[in-house]
């Protein structure tokens, strides 16, 4: 038995560190709420909000229950709590997402 050092970052063929652009599709990256609410400051109880008013929706449900949002769902946030800072209402915001 040798002590061939181990390379640290192993590329094994399908896994994401192996990816290159026109390699084929990259792994789509789910975000679970707590992210979200990490991402943008946002409390528990104003993410439950924005998501009962239908103004965020979750991408797809996780085997174990756990709600889970794209990054184009993270973006509507995003752009979402700009509005609110600006001052629109929920109703306007509402139209503006087709919502």
């Amino acid at each position: 038995m040798t002590d061939a050092p181990l390379d640290p970052n192993p590329r094994q063929p399908g896994s994401l560190q192996s990816w290159q652009p026109g390699s084929g599709p990259a792994v789509a990256r789910y975000y679970m709420s707590s992210d979200l609410r990490a991402a943008t400051g946002l409390t528990r109880t104003h993410l439950d909000f924005y998501l009962r008013e239908g103004l965020v929706r979750p991408t797809t449900r996780a085997e174990s229950g756990y709600l889970l949002f794209d990054e184009s769902e993270l973006a509507t946030l995003r752009t979402l709590l700009r509005w609110r800072a600006e001052g629109i209402g929920l109703k306007q915001i509402r139209q503006r997402l087709g919502r």
